[in-house]
């Protein structure tokens, strides 16, 4: 099987460190390119010391990324839906794993984030990504949003009652 190649965007922080630890050992993934603006041109493991030894990769400028078979967004919030028509121009798949493209709805997302999303047409091609409840449509995907790791604990749990729509019986009180 021909190994995919991938790229992540934002790769200094601690969701690009863990997210290259797990594709470096990923037996059909090449990880081509790791951006970072503050270490363009400095070795990976200068930002995450538990990869020395295991990959000469450096970073790069986000300018400098080559197309590619998959991207994965680890950029700070914000910064993904204020790039990602350059970046779409790359590959066709997309893995955000910011909240930029998590909600789909402008009114939800100006609510909670604080201001205006600056790519609103582009909210609804992204799919929800926690596989247990968007498997199917997270296959055919071509733009993932990952959900984050409290929302994903909580909307799991709680996703039995909301599927019941509520209706567990109450104990008798009497």
């Amino acid at each position: 099987m021909a190994k995919i190649n991938i790229s992540i965007a934002g790769g200094s922080g601690y969701t690009g460190g863990e997210l290259i630890r797990l594709l470096l050992f990923h037996p059909h993934v090449e990880i081509k390119q790791v951006t970072s603006e503050r270490l363009n041109g400095k070795f990976v493991h200068k930002a995450h010391p538990n990869l020395r030894k295991q990959t000469d990769l450096k970073f790069c400028s986000i300018s400098d990324l080559d197309s590619c078979d998959l991207l994965f967004l680890c950029l700070p919030h914000g910064q993904a839906m204020k790039q990602i028509d350059e970046l779409k121009k790359l590959t066709g798949k997309i893995i955000d794993l910011s909240a930029d493209f998590r909600l789909n709805d402008t009114t939800l997302y100006e609510k909670y984030y604080g201001r205006p999303h600056s790519a609103p047409d582009l909210l609804n091609d992204f799919v929800y990504g926690i596989p247990e409840l968007h498997r199917e449509e997270m296959s055919r995907a071509n733009y993932i949003s990952s959900a984050g790791c409290n929302a994903t604990a909580t909307i799991l749990a709680l996703y039995p009652l909301y599927k019941k729509k509520n209706r567990l019986q109450r104990p008798d009180r009497s």
